[in-house]
């Protein structure tokens, strides 16, 4: 794999080791499952409402503009159906654009994490469930192995995409948060919330399928395919069981 290490990357924080990921996943698992429910044990829960919507508020500007940049000054589109194609083929005088963004969109993964500890701290333990937790951590995991192993064309496609449902779902988290009444009428809205991320994630896996094909001749994109389609498989059986235990068993009741 280390011939695919792109050298314009390494400059970056966390890029070259993968120790500062690990180490903060590490400190991620025990805050939410030894430190957090020890330190809230005895106390209240507490609202947090203010900071959620600033939070929300935060990930719909910060998701959208990934999505702006990447459509602006990359080809998200081209790289779907030019998979093969190499980054730099692909990215063309914008490849420097391109890894910054992959990288910005890393940390926002990392940031993401803290939505476990606000459901510790508000005691919604009910919400810190296998999804939740694999889903925030092979995220983190599979932006660093793209940033680091495989930057490629396709990623921005990814990052466009799923910045993308993340627009919508923050602002429908954000509208959630303005009251009963509001949370009434969006209640229909989940379901469909939980149905785009489960195409989304369906459609990135087997638009991976390209690098298998005998034209294709391109590892990097090869092994990108192998990365994102296991790392696909667990996220979108975990959703389907969501989705199945959700909306499905409540709808038979």
């Amino acid at each position: 794999m280390a011939e695919f290490t792109d050298l314009r990357t390494m400059r970056w924080a966390l890029v070259p080791s993968p120790i500062p990921t690990l180490s903060i996943i590490l400190v991620y698992l025990y805050i939410i499952y030894v430190s957090g429910p020890k330190f809230m044990k005895d106390r209240q829960p507490y609202s947090l409402k203010g900071f959620m919507q600033c939070y929300n508020v935060f990930q719909v500007i910060a998701n959208f503009l990934i999505v702006f940049n990447i459509v602006v000054y990359g080809r998200p589109f081209t790289a779907l159906w030019k998979y093969c194609d190499s980054f730099d083929q692909i990215c063309g005088n914008n490849i420097e654009k391109q890894l910054e963004i992959i990288w910005w969109a890393l940390l926002l993964k990392i940031i993401d994490l803290s939505e476990t500890i606000v459901f510790i701290l508000r005691k919604k333990y009910q919400q810190i469930s296998a999804l939740h937790v694999y889903h925030h951590i092979s995220t983190v995991i599979y932006a660093w192995l793209c940033l680091r192993y495989f930057p490629h064309g396709f990623v921005t496609s990814i990052l466009a995409l799923n910045a993308w449902v993340h627009v919508i779902m923050y602002s429908y988290y954000f509208l959630s948060t303005c009251g009963l009444y509001m949370q009434q009428k969006l209640r229909p809205l989940k379901k469909w919330i939980t149905t785009v991320q489960i195409i989304q994630i369906f459609f990135i896996m087997t638009s991976g399928l390209q690098g298998f094909t005998s034209t294709c001749n391109n590892k990097m994109a090869e092994y990108l395919g192998i990365v994102t389609f296991i790392n696909g498989i667990p996220n979108i059986i975990l959703f389907w069981n969501f989705y199945r235990n959700s909306y499905k068993t409540s709808k038979a009741i």
